[in-house]
């Protein structure tokens, strides 16, 4: 077994493949949805055909930023952090380092959110102020009502903080939960099985075993699930609607990482494969 730590993360080849994977998946999505809604509404598919461009460049356009700026931050926030580190048998991924995984997602996580409300506290303030208006001059008042409050909101610089802290604590906490799960998994020999291969001074992921990788992502979202469900059932959530809520992410987690394995492994060989700096 050998432990290697992630130094550095190519940051175009991770933006490529990543911007691939979520153009491929939002394509997929987005046909099923306007073929679902073509099929229950009558002379709705010219309409709907024009939805699927649509999420497939908005997809594309966010990915391009997030994976983009994670790779860079990761790039930077490593050399003070410290680098996640993986115990590698192999193809096999049996260990992955829980504080610096939990503090380098939780971080990147906090300036991308900062980022992102910077850029659009004016912007969204104005178009909400706009549409407002738009709709009161067409006596639409009960609509008008909501997008207000909901401009209030957006507009208490102390609910956008608490809500930023907020979400990077439970992004913090349920990663350093699911690398544990993880380590867990990988410890029973249920974790991920990968090919690497050394190109030059990086080393590129070749491939990735989806059926490994959808059990080890479906486990751990099945774990969390489960505990945010205890927490619905103690908080008076029916019981019921927290079982259907934790099969839910199963399944979906489950389908989701397969379906990203088979694109990355569909994709890589014609755009260009991940390549990383492993010591």
């Amino acid at each position: 077994m050998s432990v290697k730590e992630l130094k550095s993360v190519d940051i175009s080849s991770y933006t490529i493949i990543s911007t691939g994977i979520v153009a491929l998946i939002c394509l997929l999505i987005s046909l099923i949805i306007a073929g679902t809604v073509s099929l229950m509404v009558p002379n709705s598919f010219g309409v709907m055909i024009y939805t699927v461009p649509t999420i497939v460049f908005s997809g594309i356009i966010c990915s391009i930023f997030l994976h983009f700026s994670g790779a860079y931050l990761y790039n930077i926030l490593s050399k003070r952090i410290g680098c996640i580190k993986f115990n590698i048998e192999g193809d096999y991924i049996e260990k992955i380092s829980t504080k610096e995984t939990a503090l380098l997602v939780g971080t990147i996580t906090l300036i991308i959110l900062l980022v992102v409300y910077l850029a659009f506290s004016l912007l969204i303030p104005l178009f909400l102020s706009s549409l407002i208006t738009v709709l009161m001059y067409a006596s639409q008042t009960a609509v008008a009502s909501i997008i207000y409050q909901a401009m209030i909101v957006i507009s208490n610089p102390t609910s956008i903080i608490f809500g930023i802290v907020a979400v990077v604590i439970f992004t913090s906490v349920f990663t350093l939960l699911g690398t544990y799960i993880y380590n867990l998994l990988g410890s029973s020999e249920r974790g991920i099985s990968v090919k690497l291969e050394n190109e030059g001074d990086l080393v590129q992921l070749e491939s990735i075993n989806p059926l490994d990788f959808g059990i080890a992502i479906g486990a751990i979202c099945l774990i969390l699930s489960f505990i945010i469900g205890l927490i619905m059932i103690l908080s008076g959530t029916a019981v019921f609607s927290a079982l259907s809520s934790i099969l839910g992410t199963f399944v979906s987690s489950f389908i989701g990482a397969v379906l990203i394995a088979f694109c990355y492994n569909f994709l890589a060989p014609k755009i260009g494969k991940l390549k990383v700096e492993l010591e």
